[in-house]
């Protein structure tokens, strides 16, 4: 009677220990799941803050920006503030310029939202982009036209 009693007793903390985990188990799929939600509804109002920068940049409405657009943008109250929410401070101005050209002197949207949106991050994001285009600039130098 008494082993009758262990096994049933065995068996019925199984079954609770089973349901405790499936439920476990059900609300970390779900945590994942809004978790990824999460992260592009992140992704979607950073891409929108980005293409708001960019317009706000483009003074003459071409699409592209110029030297002196973006040095404009960093000379600006309110836009340096929109800068250094993105970790760039005015004397990092010249070199994230030439980052982000791909070479013809204006910048245009899609170098704009590409190097931007790899550079988001610490400055070990930064300093490995700075790194990449470097690279890039003597691959193509030594290679030549």
């Amino acid at each position: 009677f008494y082993a009758y009693i262990a096994i049933a007793c065995f068996v019925l903390m199984n079954l609770v220990t089973a349901i405790i985990v499936e439920n476990a188990m059900e609300q970390s799929n779900q945590d994942h799941e809004q978790q990824a939600a999460e992260k592009a509804a992140k992704e979607r109002r950073e891409m929108k803050h980005l293409n708001s920068l960019f317009d706000a940049m483009d003074r003459d409405g071409s699409g592209t920006l110029s030297w002196d657009e973006f040095k404009l943008s960093f000379a600006d109250v309110r836009m340096r503030k929109r800068w250094h929410s993105l970790d760039f401070q005015p004397e990092d101005c010249k070199e994230l310029f030439n980052l982000l050209d791909g070479g013809d002197g204006e910048i245009e949207t899609a170098e704009f939202f590409e190097g931007l949106s790899r550079m988001k991050g610490g400055a070990q994001a930064k300093d490995v982009f700075r790194l990449q285009k470097t690279l890039n600039k003597f691959i193509d130098s030594a290679i030549g036209p």
